[in-house]
């Protein structure tokens, strides 16, 4: 990834200087000249973080914001990009210099063959039309002969297979993909969540007791470009039967056979063990009971464990907040302190740094909610919230106990005269005492606010995904872009 230019270009037009840059990110002179010389391609990381700092989305850095800008882009004939598969099939793109096209037009040269056709599923519609030569397209188990001259048009979700029934058959086709969820997205945050999860590699998931809500999800991660495996765990029969219309990735799918179990046990147990052995990167829950399965994360003998505590992180973009913001703990842990013990908190405000930091986060500021901003002996948290702030932390800044607004809003801050505190209305994360008030926080934010948001478990060795049947199908898809960016910097950073 060379973006020397771009960033040269993009620091000038914002009146930055390299060396505050340089600063932000906390790189050395050599590091930033290497960069700005493509000699150094930066870590997925840091382009989040570069993006997020410079309020750009990654695609601008990488330069495909001025290609998306022209809405007329011609291909030249010497300019189409081709691409061979196998000794029968040769396609150009009609379109490659058009960023963001919904449309993926092609020339394809079709050649007879001797082996047997193959089967294809995506999803979106497709068009043919034969420039010269005789095809046969196979729609569903339906025979379609197309004479030079003929067109085709068809549900691309149904298996599909196209022979050359002469020597060579010249066609155009079309497929058209739909909007992506990054159209689909409303915050420029979460924009460079989808950016850089297409950019990372992509992950492996495991997938316990498939059903369709899960299906379409994990689909969707495999169609955008996050996932390159899906391992669905449980009785093969029973998923082909429960999700027959949603298995269009054959390529991408690995079923790991679980048979005779009602209660998921041996499916939980098998999809942790995958995870265990580092086949699997991302694991998540699909019909099976959410204790079933963190019964088997948490096993002693088999499980994928650290020894910190399991915590929720909801990562949201709200509406008038210029970053995103980061909540733990509004779903697993009942109390942010066990047995009124300061230090029992450490692992969730861990846990919610290292994803924050994942996300481009360098330097995350944490600020510890409570009803009032002083400590009082009538409110026991605040004082083990001012204990936990007057700790060292390496990789954040920690406050508390600060209100709600003092946590996020400079204003507030400025009339109650705390200008000098260091996370004070420039919260990343915010951190509550009780689940409680992480709940209402969170449906208030999805059901009143409308913002956008993404979950995930972590503490284990791996993300864990636990959604809900009342999440969107953006959440799910921003929660598989979070996991795997999380993944991503757990291999990076072990």
């Amino acid at each position: 990834m060379n973006i020397g230019a771009n960033l040269r270009a993009l620091l000038a037009a914002k009146g930055v200087a390299q060396e505050e840059l340089r600063e932000a990110l906390g790189w050395d002179a050599d590091t930033l000249d290497r960069v700005l010389s493509d000699q150094l391609s930066p870590r997925i990381s840091e382009l989040l973080r570069l993006a997020t700092w410079l309020g750009v989305g990654i695609s601008r850095l990488l330069g495909e914001e001025e290609e998306r800008a022209k809405r007329a882009v011609k291909t030249g004939r010497n300019e189409r990009v081709g691409v061979d598969r196998r000794e029968f099939l040769h396609y150009e793109s009609l379109a490659h210099a058009f960023a963001g096209r919904h449309i993926e037009p092609f020339v394809v040269d079709l050649y007879r063959a001797q082996a047997p056709p193959e089967v294809s599923r995506h999803p979106g519609e497709e068009f043919l039309f034969v420039l010269s030569g005789t095809l046969q397209v196979t729609v569903d188990g339906e025979v379609f002969h197309l004479e030079e001259g003929d067109s085709l048009y068809f549900d691309s979700v149904l298996p599909h297979a196209l022979v050359s029934l002469s020597e060579h058959c010249r066609m155009v086709a079309a497929f058209y993909k739909g909007e992506s969820m990054l159209q689909l997205t409303k915050g420029h945050g979460m924009k460079r969540v989808i950016e850089a999860a297409r950019l990372a590699p992509r992950r492996s998931l495991v997938l316990v007791s498939p059903d369709a809500a899960s299906m379409k999800a994990v689909n969707k991660g495999i169609e955008e470009g996050i996932l390159e495996r899906v391992f669905l765990v449980g009785d093969p029969a029973r998923v082909r039967e429960s999700c027959a219309s949603l298995l269009i990735f054959d390529k991408q799918y690995r079923f790991v056979p679980v048979a005779g179990d009602d209660d998921g046990r041996e499916a939980a147990r098998r999809g942790v063990e995958l995870i265990a052995s580092g086949t699997g990167d991302l694991l998540m829950k699909g019909a099976i009971n959410t204790a079933v399965l963190m019964k088997a994360v948490l096993s002693r003998k088999d499980g994928i464990g650290t020894g910190r505590r399991l915590s929720n992180v909801s990562i949201f973009e709200l509406p008038g907040v210029e970053r995103l913001v980061f909540l733990t703990d509004p779903a697993i842990n009942p109390e942010l302190f066990a047995h009124q013990e300061a230090s029992s908190a450490i692992d969730i405000i861990d846990n919610a740094v290292q994803v924050a930091r994942a996300l481009g986060v360098e330097r995350p500021k944490v600020a510890l909610l409570e009803a009032n901003e002083v400590p009082s002996e009538n409110i026991p948290t605040t004082l083990l919230e001012q204990e936990l702030s007057n700790r060292e932390w390496l990789h954040a800044e920690v406050s508390g106990p600060l209100s709600y607004d003092l946590a996020l809003y400079p204003d507030a801050v400025a009339k109650k005269g705390l200008q000098g505190n260091p996370v004070a209305g420039q919260a990343d994360i915010i951190v509550v005492p009780h689940i409680s008030g992480g709940n209402f926080l969170y449906k208030s934010w999805v059901f009143t606010m409308g913002a956008e948001v993404a979950n995930v478990v972590l503490g284990a060795k791996a993300p864990i995904i636990l959604t809900s049947r009342s999440d969107s199908d953006l959440t799910k898809f921003l929660t598989i872009c979070a996991s795997s960016l999380y993944s991503h910097y757990l291999q990076r950073t072990a």
